[in-house]
């Protein structure tokens, strides 16, 4: 690809796929979050954003949320997998905020969401490692990979407790494809462990590796 083709394309995605920064995607989540809150209708955060709260900063265009059912609001457009797009606006910057509704295995996923200490509901590691490995995108790959290479921050058996909870029988198999997922997962880790233990000591004090 040529230098001209290069910025042609950066240019187009920075138009076409604008990245939100963490503070303006709670700010989005705020506005529906006092009509949900009206509505008694529960709400939690997962997707990208919940991504960037639980530490891993990688880039998102939008807000997911997951729902116990829409809201009262014009819909930019119904969401192909259950649920409303809703367009909200944060410092003149339109954000577009993906409501999902579900009557399957997310019910419960939303059921157990934790307090996040910002001021919403987050689904918790578990179901984020559950949803992230049924979507099976690959930025979803990433994001699960990334869940479950952090100490102490995932429980495997709660997540294989869910499994079979929502599932019955038929969780035999996503468990026993998790298992791979968590082998690869801890042989990423091992190899960040062992990159960082070859970074050379400043002379006259101690490098600790990062947790």
């Amino acid at each position: 690809m040529t230098s001209e083709k290069v910025r042609q394309l950066i240019q187009r995605n920075v138009a076409e796929k604008p990245m939100i920064r963490t503070e303006d995607g709670l700010a989005a989540l705020v506005q529906l979050a006092r009509r949900a809150r009206k509505a008694q209708v529960r709400y939690a955060l997962c997707g990208g954003l919940a991504m960037h709260l639980y530490g891993f900063s990688r880039a998102t265009t939008d807000v997911d949320v997951l729902a116990s059912a829409v809201l009262d609001l014009a819909a930019a457009h119904t969401l192909s997998i259950g649920g409303d797009s809703y367009v909200v606006k944060v410092k003149g910057r339109a954000i577009v905020v993906d409501w999902i509704v579900r009557n399957d295995f997310y019910e419960q996923a939303l059921a157990e969401a934790v307090d996040s200490g910002v001021g919403h509901p987050i689904l918790s590691p578990e179901w984020l490692v559950i949803i992230k490995y049924m979507a099976g995108r690959a930025k979803d790959q990433l994001d699960l990979l990334w869940l479950l290479r952090q100490p102490e921050l995932v429980d495997r058996a709660l997540v294989n407790q869910h499994l079979q909870t929502a599932m019955g029988e038929a969780a035999y198999f996503p468990i026993r494809e998790l298992e791979r997922v968590f082998l690869e997962a801890d042989k990423m880790q091992l190899r960040d462990e062992a990159d960082e233990g070859k970074q050379p000591k400043p002379p006259g004090r101690r490098v600790k590796k990062r947790r």
